[in-house]
């Protein structure tokens, strides 16, 4: 991408239901967008607008990026109604990541609930990928109910699986 202000076009390969008002959308951006966990990209609706959204997929990952969205406004609500093999417009990355180096030796905590998942799940597929470089993860998460956890299923386990002896994931529902 020349510029990180010009929106590029992105393919929606695939959307993932996560909850009720939650889904993934699986994109391929047709100029390479690469980011760091933390950091957050902008996605445009031709004729409508654009709203920032931080990726939820590893920053690792450089054919496509995931983006996990909550429909709660006019922009959300439009990119829910899309379909695969929809056009969206995207640009960036923007904003400061996380500090993954002032991490290393050290057991991290990582907290979060409902959608807030979404750009903390960049956040952990970062960690786990180099895992060796740290202590330990405990991640922390929390839903209203059950239908709320984004993620849930293999994906859940699945971090866990990763390295049992370093990643420790606790969920926890409760209506608040």
């Amino acid at each position: 991408m020349e510029s990180p202000y010009q929106p590029t076009k992105a393919k929606i390969l695939k959307i993932i239901p996560e909850t009720p008002n939650i889904k993934t959308f699986v994109l391929k951006p047709e100029d390479s967008l690469e980011f760091k966990a933390g950091q957050f990209v902008q996605l445009t609706v031709p004729g409508l607008g654009e709203a920032p959204f931080t990726p939820s997929s590893s920053p690792y990952e450089k054919e496509k990026i995931e983006v996990t969205v909550m429909k709660v406004g006019s922009v959300t609500s439009v990119l829910h109604s899309l379909k695969e093999e929809d056009t969206i417009g995207i640009r960036g990355s923007y904003g400061k990541e996380y500090p993954l180096s002032d991490f290393e030796e050290k057991e991290i905590l990582i907290v979060g609930g409902g959608v807030g998942l979404a750009p903390l799940r960049s956040l952990f597929l970062a960690l786990a990928k180099n895992i060796e470089r740290y202590k330990k993860v405990l991640f922390c998460y929390g839903a209203k109910t059950p239908e709320d956890i984004v993620y849930k299923g293999a994906v859940l386990k699945n971090w866990q699986d990763l390295h049992p002896e370093k990643i420790h994931f606790r969920i926890t529902v409760d209506k608040g």
